[in-house]
């Protein structure tokens, strides 16, 4: 975790720096789980937040991100700190969204009672919180060495982060008490992006439809095992490799640039999933594919699909699109063979 103190001004330089820049670099990097990124404006303070898969894999990436936090910091003129932490506890409702409001709350523990404190919370306080209105996930960060923990919830906007504050002090009060526990802060911010997967395959399915439809994509690329990578579509398409990816995203991206993916079902398992969608796009560019190219007719497609993954490592590594040829043609205003 990087806390970032400087001029109000300049936040949002150094965050679109961040998210421009450096996120697609240490997405890219062996087991990164993806960043969250929480700016006070008033107060000229951000919290940049990477999570990975194991300690390794954290200490791993840290030459990697020092330059990126000197800029950073040198941008706000001002200064940063760095912590870590374990992640015990992870638990979502939905997927925040840029501008959810976001709250810290900074609790000291013995740390010999540090996985009481983390099974009350999974048990107790995670359940209670996930019960209030307009929540969209809170997980537990813990330093087992100095009992230091931090409690993160994030809410649908800053209306309902305001909204949960006086039943949000009840339960800090309520564990307190029962896990002698000291809380040092409570802090609020506003979330810039959040890229952060639970390490499960609906996640990172979830995270791959997520930025399709924001066009990110450097981010969606960082989300494929490009050396093992492959993809098979209606038609005949065969690929593999960076080649695979590349050409999945141009296909659609740049035929139907305002497509939309509308998530209809996500089923998952350890090693993959199926993603059930309904594709909405105007064809606006020239399609195209095995058979050909289709150029642009103006109009308007919508229509069910979907893509069957495997994922490894937190990666993925092949894509199946099924989709119905026949109906994509008809609702073009040509016919199979045209």
């Amino acid at each position: 975790m990087n806390m970032l103190a400087g001029d109000p001004a300049m936040l949002g330089e150094a965050t679109r720096y961040l998210e421009g820049t450096v996120r697609p670099d240490v997405e890219g990097q062996h087991g990164n789980r993806g960043l969250a990124c929480l700016v006070n404006a008033d107060l000229g303070t951000c919290i940049v937040a990477s999570y990975w898969d194991s300690a390794d894999a954290m200490t791993a990436s840290e030459q990697a991100v020092q330059v990126a936090r000197k800029e950073m910091a040198e941008m706000v003129r001002g200064s940063v700190t760095i912590e870590h932490y374990e992640v015990p506890v992870f638990v979502r409702r939905s997927r925040p969204a840029r501008g959810a409001g976001v709250r810290l709350a900074r609790v000291e523990c013995a740390p010999g009672n540090i996985d009481a404190f983390i099974e009350e919370f999974r048990n107790s306080a995670a359940p209670e919180l996930m019960d209030l209105p307009g929540l969209a996930s809170a997980h537990m960060l813990t330093d087992r060495t100095s009992g230091r923990c931090i409690v993160i919830t994030a809410w649908q906007d800053m209306a309902a982060l305001a909204t949960s504050r006086a039943a949000s002090a009840r339960l800090r009060a309520d564990a307190a008490a029962v896990m002698h526990l000291q809380v040092r802060a409570v802090e609020e911010y506003e979330l810039v992006f959040t890229s952060i997967r639970d390490g499960d395959t609906r996640s990172l399915i979830e995270r791959d439809v997520e930025l399709w439809n924001t066009k990110d994509y450097e981010g969606w690329m960082a989300g494929m095992d490009l050396f093992r990578m492959s993809t098979q579509a209606p038609g005949g398409m065969r690929m593999t490799g960076r080649e695979a990816a590349e050409t999945i995203w141009n296909t659609w991206q740049q035929a139907f640039p305002d497509n939309q993916l509308e998530t209809l079902a996500i089923h998952a398992d350890d090693r993959g999933g199926v993603h059930e969608f309904r594709a909405t796009g105007t064809h606006t560019g020239t399609l195209r594919g095995p058979a050909g190219e289709i150029p642009a007719t103006g109009r308007t497609v919508r229509m069910d699909a979907c893509d069957v993954y495997e994922c490894d490592g937190g990666k993925i590594t092949s894509v199946h699109l099924f989709f119905d040829q026949t109906e994509l043609l008809r609702q073009l205003g040509l016919t199979a063979g045209s």
